[in-house]
């Protein structure tokens, strides 16, 4: 398992203009938001629409691009770009892979809003 950190607060906040209370915002909609799109594209997943676990995927790495988690960004591209290609074989490897580092990525977020963001 990487050392790496799961995402860079830094770059997270500059994109934010450093608003600590956008950022905030921002883990928020996260949360509420996030597990749904995984979820869609999951069922979309086990109903073979390759179609619907793309657009929950793009809308999921969009919401992932702004925290600049490199892995989790990476994991969501994968599942993306192989549904976009219509090629569901190993979709569910992927979404696995996905769901572990959204997970991952949520705790990390959490953890920093808990600490109060601190660097």
């Amino acid at each position: 398992m990487s050392h790496d950190p799961v995402f860079s607060l830094d770059e997270a906040l500059a994109r934010v203009d450093g608003d600590r209370e956008t950022f905030q915002m921002m883990i928020e909609l996260f949360m509420e938001h996030g597990p749904k799109d995984l979820a869609e594209a999951q069922a979309a997943l086990g109903a073979g629409n390759a179609i619907g676990v793309a657009r929950s995927s793009h809308r999921l790495k969009g919401a992932i691009l702004q925290f600049c988690a490199p892995a989790a960004l990476q994991a969501c591209k994968e599942l993306e770009e192989s549904a976009k290609a219509g090629n569901l074989a190993h979709g569910g490897e992927l979404h696995t892979a996905l769901e572990r580092e959204f997970q991952r990525l949520l705790d990390a977020l959490c953890q920093a809003r808990d600490k109060g963001m601190a660097a």
